[in-house]
């Protein structure tokens, strides 16, 4: 047929704009392209989940293999399965394991040569230390609920890994103290981002936990954190001094257990101001925002804010601190959001992306989101799976009323390559 005469750069860069269903339809259509559908260019940031491991064939891994999958999610991993992995894949970058209680699955591990991401959930196995020694070329590593190792075993293991440039510690029960984490800063001198979930177990943090002895007070000494994550945390866990020696980072995501009703006394403030450099800051819970909406950097050009309580008023005092916003992510717990959407454009005019739900926003006031100049794209946040009859005729006219130029989409997908401990 004609169309076969295309040369095939052509139909891949065409096949590149499909979704993964659309991809599979036509990979189904007929042979010449069902090879092209498998070119590794079309998956290249694709991540396999294995949720049932024994249901695989050869056909099925060899498939896998033409594509050159790099990412992938197993969940009750077995040994097997790591090993069809090792032989059909063993180029792949990144692995999520998911309750994992197979020793000889991790000791596996070691044969992927140019694994540099692991992340690790709700793992119970003898041999998760010895098995983290072999892997040294690890630059991402992710601990999500570590069962049989002591938090002495994990700060050895870990200061060994001198790779790594970006820490998830996720287990409130097994916390990380104050020696231990001075101890990883110390050793891990590329370490950039780090994410820790607290709980009631860390208890009242000292006012250097941050911050390893020799550093607090020394200018040029400071950590070199870039990111810090705090996950589950309880308000009176840290001082408002607690970020002295942190004015190096440029991100900073603190997810509160709740929300917090204190009109005295507001840590975040203190923390804010220390954070000159900060460029990228997401809250959940916790303080009203009308308590440190005038205390965020002005420099801050991405925002998250979740079941944050607000009004007009408060988000009126944050767009005149922050003109220059590129990023808003913004679910607040706000009896009316209708009056902060119709004034969007007049209060966050350099905005490119939002994130924003609709629920009880006229049509009218919602589509007063065109006159965001430099928006391109959107994420309504509630939209249902399958968007219903009213949210398509909104996106549509939104799409007309702006010639295309917005991208609305219609559900925020979460990262399969991270834990669930995350919040945004």
């Amino acid at each position: 047929m004609s169309y076969i005469q295309l040369p095939e750069e052509i139909w891949i860069h065409v096949f590149g704009f499909l979704s993964v269903r659309d991809k599979l339809s036509v990979r189904v259509s007929c042979t010449y392209f069902k090879g092209l559908v498998d070119h590794w260019a079309l998956w290249k940031d694709s991540v396999l989940l294995i949720q049932k491991p024994g249901v695989y064939d050869t056909h099925f891994w060899k498939t896998l293999s033409r594509r050159k999958v790099k990412s992938v999610v197993v969940e009750k991993a077995k040994a097997k399965v790591l090993q069809q992995i090792v032989l059909y894949l063993p180029w792949v970058t990144s692995v999520n394991l998911l309750e994992c209680s197979d020793d000889t699955a991790l000791v596996t591990l070691a044969a992927l040569k140019h694994l540099d991401r692991l992340v690790i959930c709700q793992c119970s196995c003898r041999s998760l230390i010895s098995s983290l020694l072999s892997l040294r070329n690890l630059t991402h590593l992710c601990l999500c609920g570590v069962q049989r190792a002591s938090i002495v075993e994990i700060r050895n293991v870990l200061s060994q890994l001198t790779n790594l440039t970006s820490l998830h510690y996720h287990d409130d029960k097994n916390p990380i103290n104050k020696t231990a984490l001075h101890s990883l800063l110390t050793r891990l001198n590329n370490l950039k981002h780090l994410s820790l979930k607290m709980g009631p177990k860390y208890g009242i943090l000292p006012v250097d936990y941050f911050c390893p002895a020799g550093a607090c007070g020394h200018s040029g000494e400071e950590s070199v954190l870039n990111s810090l994550e705090l996950l589950n945390y309880e308000d009176s866990c840290l001082s408002p001094d607690a970020f002295s020696a942190l004015s190096s980072l440029t991100k900073l995501s603190v997810h509160y257990t709740k929300c917090i009703f204190c009109p005295l006394a507001c840590p975040l403030i203190k923390w804010l101001e220390e954070l000159c450099v900060l460029s990228e800051l997401n809250i959940s819970y916790g303080y009203s925002l009308e308590m440190y909406a005038g205390s965020i950097p002005r420099i801050v050009r991405r925002l998250s804010l979740m079941g944050v309580k607000a009004d007009l008023a408060s988000v009126r005092i944050l767009a005149k601190r922050l003109p220059e916003l590129l990023h808003l992510h913004l679910d607040l717990c706000c009896h009316d959001i209708s009056h902060i959407i119709a004034e969007m454009p007049q209060m966050f005019p350099k905005l490119q992306i939002l994130k924003v739900r609709h629920y009880n926003v006229p049509a009218s006031v919602f589509l007063q989101l065109k006159h965001l100049p430099r928006l391109r794209q959107l994420v309504i946040l509630d939209a249902p799976q399958g968007p219903s009859p009213a949210i398509q005729d909104l996106t549509q006219k939104l799409q007309t009323q702006t010639n295309n130029r917005v991208h609305v989409l219609h559900s925020h997908l979460k990262d399969q390559t991270t834990c669930s401990c995350g919040f945004y």
